[in-house]
């Protein structure tokens, strides 16, 4: 199995999981599992939209790659700060979309990282 599709098979399984057990266990029950669920997505989001940029600028300007990768990662996490700084709590639980965040963010580079890994040639 390709390190995409395991990655994408880890994002499933960990929004299935979080998502139940955040609207079984969590006294807010509903909320907490789709600000979970949203959590995971915005994590995703940010990290393919960051991995088009530097891609498209690796591309057609090689020179500002690592600019282009420290920007756009710099403005993830600002994004990802801003977010959460202004959910209402009526609308979205604080704690279920942190946790939904961690996780997707855990799950990418993970699987980035396993994908990447240098392996020996000996064995």
């Amino acid at each position: 199995m390709s390190a995409v599709k395991t990655r994408w098979l880890l994002l499933a399984v960990t929004a299935a999981v979080g998502g139940l057990l955040f609207g079984v266990l969590a006294a807010a029950g509903p909320r907490a599992a789709l600000s979970f669920l949203g959590g995971e997505v915005i994590a995703v989001l940010l990290f393919e939209v960051s991995g088009f940029n530097i891609r498209y600028t690796e591309r057609y300007l090689p020179n500002l790659t690592m600019v282009a990768a420290m920007f756009s990662y710099v403005m993830s996490a600002i994004a990802l700060a801003v977010i959460l700084l202004v959910s209402s709590p009526r609308v979205v639980d604080a704690q279920a979309i942190a946790i939904g965040l961690v996780a997707g963010v855990i799950v990418w580079v993970g699987t980035e990282v396993a994908r990447t890994r240098v392996r020996s040639a000996r064995p």
